[in-house]
């Protein structure tokens, strides 16, 4: 049965709807104009989520469509660096409409851009490369609609990707949507305690503005975005593409590096006319002339020499990030797996002393019993009945300690 509300279309929606007493609301961490950002608790999981409320009440048929196409989207993107989507729900009574997505307990790259500002240091190079490449593998499967292989080595070939459909667009790349997440999932940062940026975990989110095309060779004409990380040719409404997330991801990894967006205006005027002439300054010196190289080469106006997500990845540099990033995640694992192991080894201790303790005490009950029994029938007295100290005991099975554990990991 098609179900309709004030024009939403739920048969767009394939996911069954959750119940409300699933979820248990905690704070509010964020607001906007579409409504507010809260954290959750699934009950029967006891996993910690964030639910993103949507007033749909006040909204035209068309930005009631853009809502549907959201949640379409979100549940099709399946990937480690982008904010996992769990589910939907809805309260027709308040025509507010529930997302519920994974919780990054890290804050997002505003966050973390911020911190380095106050202290007066930049952010590590070896940090801005592992975010960049981070985000160039979420905008693979974005723009590609497929999954990038793992690098056996830093000097892999990649085969070019095919002509995918369904590619998606983000069209609002920017530091406030880039999420930050941990290896230990919803582990929180403890609100004063100080994160670790080299450990953290990119995760690129807040698909609300994007756009998917049916093949990689369509353009798109609309957009709506933030003018600080926009592209050119958004700005004179010509048709985009992909690309268009490359130039936005420029303008990101430029301020991690600067602490500042590579063009700043007094007004959008102004803004837009320093955006359309593309002259920015050079990053800190700090950083390497390959790190300057590959953002000057993403923020670049013309759209025939600025690179794809695919040509980025080939860079050594992000291979070598790429890779750095695959061993560290390989280290954590085989940590996390010797842990469990180690538990398991202390658990059948445990169990195996118990069984052997309760073996001893059987055996001093039975043999007490059988003398009892022994003094019984040369006394010439009549068997007398099992004692209550071992009657209990007949008949049970003790547990021995499990040998065949399995846990987490392959």
């Amino acid at each position: 049965m098609q179900r309709r509300t004030n024009n939403i279309d739920y048969q767009n929606f394939v996911h069954q709807t959750p119940k409300h007493n699933e979820y248990q609301v905690l704070e509010e961490i964020g607001r906007g104009s579409f409504g507010s950002v809260r954290k959750v608790i699934h009950i029967p999981t006891k996993k910690l989520m964030v639910r993103k409320d949507i007033k749909y009440g006040h909204m035209n048929s068309k930005e009631r469509q853009q809502l549907i196409a959201e949640c379409a989207i979100l549940s099709q993107l399946k990937q480690e660096n982008i904010v996992e989507f769990y589910n939907w729900d809805f309260d027709e009574q308040k025509e507010v409409l529930y997302l519920y997505m994974e919780y990054c307990s890290r804050g997002d790259l505003s966050k973390m851009i911020k911190h380095y500002k106050q202290d007066h240091k930049y952010t590590p190079e070896k940090i801005v490369w592992g975010i960049l490449a981070q985000i160039l593998m979420a905008l693979y499967k974005c723009h590609y609609g497929e999954d990038l292989p793992s690098l056996v080595s830093i000097y892999d070939r990649m085969r070019p990707p095919g002509k995918g459909k369904n590619i998606v667009i983000h069209r609002d790349l920017k530091p406030g949507n880039i999420f930050l997440s941990s290896h230990d999932g919803n582990n929180e940062s403890g609100g004063k305690a100080t994160v670790d940026y080299s450990e953290v975990i990119v995760k690129l989110g807040d698909f609300g503005l994007a756009k998917s095309l049916e093949t990689s060779i369509q353009f798109a004409t609309t957009y709506v975005g933030t003018p600080y990380y926009m592209s050119p040719e958004v700005l004179m409404d010509q048709p985009y593409s992909p690309l268009s997330d490359i130039w936005s991801l420029g303008c990101v990894i430029y301020e991690i590096c600067s602490l500042h967006p590579p063009f700043q205006a007094k007004n959008y005027t102004e803004l837009q006319n320093k955006i359309k002439a593309g002259k920015f300054d050079r990053i800190p010196d700090y950083y390497s002339n390959g790190l300057n190289a590959i953002i000057h080469s993403m923020i670049d106006i013309n759209l025939k020499t600025r690179p794809s997500t695919f040509e980025l990845l080939q860079d050594i540099q992000i291979r070598t990030a790429r890779k750095s990033l695959q061993l560290e995640r390989f280290e954590k694992n085989l940590l996390d797996y010797e842990k469990e192991l180690v538990n398991i080894e202390k658990l059948l201790e445990k169990q195996a002393v118990d069984y052997e303790r309760e073996v001893h005490r059987l055996k001093e009950h039975f043999e007490i019993a059988l003398e009892q029994g022994i003094r019984d029938a040369m006394d010439g007295k009549k068997m007398s009945k099992v004692p209550d100290s071992i009657q209990g005991y007949y008949g049970k099975t003790l547990s021995k300690p499990a040998f065949n554990w399995e846990t987490r990991y392959q």
